[in-house]
């Protein structure tokens, strides 16, 4: 008798199950891309104990036939591909047939559901993936799917439950991806009866942005557009001086799905350049339209991984419009945006920002595109009249804390003045040896001598070192690099990517090279040294790139060659340091990306000195808060 048995379907499914459903929010991210899939203009999520006890999904969407209720829990059952052609032309979230029948297997399922050409609906209740009950049951719009006792029947995978809160705050991201992918329908989230995220499915993505990341933020992000002959780039950025210390915030979206792809996150960062520092990361939703024959999202189970043709054309695309949406603004930050006075800061502790946790109430918020501004509806109850007065309030004249709930705040405050272009700056004078005290029409300014002088210095080596022949000299005494057997395999495969730089390496015996001519620009002195660190960098990453070589190279000399804090300087080189920055390409940042100038407005400085005070609706709102 033969040892390999067909294995029953339960079981298939089952270890189909741990690709699938690794954790509760695995459960969430397949049932509610399957609402999407339906034509769902509102989704709810209820979930208990973070999901293992209780996942309930339901939708407006439209609905399972009542024969193909149960065909659903088949593997490979599919309503969304037909054939094998198909799947080079995918344009739905699902399409494996794996997620409904892996998840009824490791718990308690139930389905409700019915579609408008039937006069019932149709309930399936499952345990353990075998089908228990199958019986008509009330109409209703869509479909509702309730799982329970999740991994009941695989304790193992329970071990790896890290917690709770962790596993709350995984379904919280995967709602905040979906709902950034899907701005045009309404997402609800409620943990334990809790609301934690509402949407309004107006369509408008930075209302969504708000929603998630907070309003202040929302207010720093730029929208983007770019478009050429394969590809579609929409979506926002944030402005240089908001960034985070992961890169968690930036959202990539291609054909309304959530990818995670390292070269799009790379050019993301590239077409910031050095306007933001090293280890810190912007905030970006970037929604990215494309042929489905250009993309093979038949990768992993998940979905989130997919390969890409033109991939380079792409990554180009996205970091060229980001350079060109940031070159067009003057990127000046707000000096009271990251320093508030110990006197003006609440006493009520304030929850810290993040993408997990959102208690914004944002059913009554809205954007407005005419006057390109958020507000709230507030709603009174006025018992003397016994109705509700519905009244706008300006949120950006009082932006909120992010984690505070939206109400009754307004500022009397007047809108600032929008700058246009670089400050005409008059010198008044150096504070601590340090800083260049200015003022403009507009405000006050200050600017950090050292960051300004590396601003102007690393153009001008940048021009120097990008204008540099590759032309070649033979050299009297040829080079030879030798390396471990390991990186020697490795890096002659790639040893033609220092062509751009001029390098031309031979093999020369085993484990070496030979270097017989360097170009012009490098002199003799640094060869061997500059010549190593290339060779790292490819086997590193399997690339070079003399642009970036040579931005890096450029950033150090700006930097060891500019003046230090603590260095004096005299009232004709303020000034001159002033209008060499006032030329520069881009005048905002050093070269490590930190600010050079920042801005006290007219506004601010009366906040300092309370010549602008709150008013007492505000004062009011202030105390409702904190009680």
């Amino acid at each position: 008798m033969g040892k390999i048995i067909e294995l029953d379907e339960a079981l298939a499914n089952q270890i189909a199950a741990g690709e699938v459903v690794e954790r509760p929010a695995s459960v969430v991210k397949e049932l509610v891309e399957n609402s999407i899939d339906a034509g769902s203009t509102k989704i709810t999520v209820k979930i208990e104990e973070a999901g293992l006890k209780r996942i309930e999904v339901v939708d407006n969407g439209t609905g399972i036939e009542k024969s193909d209720v149960s065909v659903a829990l088949k593997r490979h059952a599919t309503s969304k591909i037909k054939d094998k052609n198909d799947l080079f032309r995918i344009r739905t979230l699902g399409f494996r047939g794996e997620a409904i029948p892996s998840i009824a297997s490791v718990s308690d399922f139930s389905l409700e559901t019915s579609v408008d050409t039937e006069t019932s609906g149709t309930k399936l209740v499952a345990h353990g993936g075998v089908i228990a009950t199958l019986e008509p049951t009330i109409k209703r719009a869509g479909t509702k799917i309730s799982v329970e006792n999740l991994f009941f029947n695989t304790p193992a995978r329970l071990k790896y439950i890290r917690s709770l809160q962790a596993e709350l705050s995984h379904i919280t991201d995967i709602l905040n991806r979906l709902s950034l992918a899907h701005p045009e329908i309404s997402f609800s989230l409620l943990n334990n009866g809790h609301e934690l995220l509402k949407t309004t499915g107006s369509g408008d993505l930075r209302q969504v942005i708000a929603a998630i990341y907070g309003i202040g933020q929302a207010k720093k992000m730029c929208h983007i557009e770019a478009e050429d002959l394969d590809f579609k780039v929409t979506g926002y950025i944030s402005l240089p001086e908001l960034t985070r210390s992961n890169q968690n915030y930036m959202t990539l979206l291609v054909n309304g799905r959530y990818i995670k792809n390292f070269l799009l996150r790379r050019a993301i960062l590239e077409g910031y350049g050095n306007r933001i520092m090293v280890g810190r990361y912007p905030l970006a939703v970037l929604s990215i339209e494309i042929d489905p024959q250009l993309a093979d999202v038949n990768v992993h189970p998940t979905k989130q991984e997919i390969r890409l043709s033109k991939e380079k054309e792409l990554m180009a695309l996205i970091s060229q419009a980001i350079a060109k949406t940031l070159s067009e603004g003057v990127l000046i930050p707000d000096a009271l945006e990251n320093f508030t006075p110990t006197s003006m800061r609440p006493t009520k502790p304030v929850e810290k920002a993040s993408q997990t946790r959102l208690p914004l109430q944002s059913s009554s918020l809205y954007y407005d595109k005419e006057k390109r501004d958020f507000f709230i509806k507030e709603e009174k109850n006025e018992k003397t009249n016994d109705f509700l007065v519905k009244e706008e309030v300006n949120l950006f004249e009082n932006p909120v804390k992010e984690n505070s709930f939206v109400a009754d705040q307004v500022a009397s405050i007047p809108e600032k003045k929008v700058i246009s272009e670089f400050p005409h700056l008059e010198y008044l004078a150096q504070l601590h040896r340090t800083y260049l005290l200015c003022q403009a029409p507009e405000g006050l300014y200050l600017i950090d001598q050292h960051a300004a002088q590396e601003r102007v210095n690393y153009e001008y080596w940048k021009e120097k070192i990008g204008e540099v022949s590759i032309d070649q000299q033979i050299l009297l005494t040829p080079y030879y690099f030798e390396l471990p057997k390991n990186d020697a395999l490795l890096f002659n495969e790639q040893k033609d990517k220092l062509h751009e730089a001029g390098i031309f390496l031979e093999e020369y015996g085993e484990n070496k090279f030979i270097l017989r001519e360097n170009p012009v620009w490098l002199k003799e002195a640094d060869l061997e040294k500059v010549v190593y660190e290339m060779i790292d960098i490819v086997l590193s990453s399997n690339q070079f790139s003399l642009k970036q070589y040579r931005h890096d190279l450029a950033a150090m000399v700006a930097c060891k060659s500019s003046i230090k804090a603590g260095y004096p300087l005299d009232d004709e080189s303020a000034r001159t340091l002033i209008k060499s920055l006032e030329q520069c390409e881009n005048p905002y940042s050093c070269a490590h990306g930190r600010p050079t100038i920042i801005h006290f407005s007219d506004q601010d400085v009366q906040k300092m000195f309370r010549r602008i005070q709150e008013n007492h609706r505000s004062k009011a709102a202030s105390w409702k808060d904190y009680n």
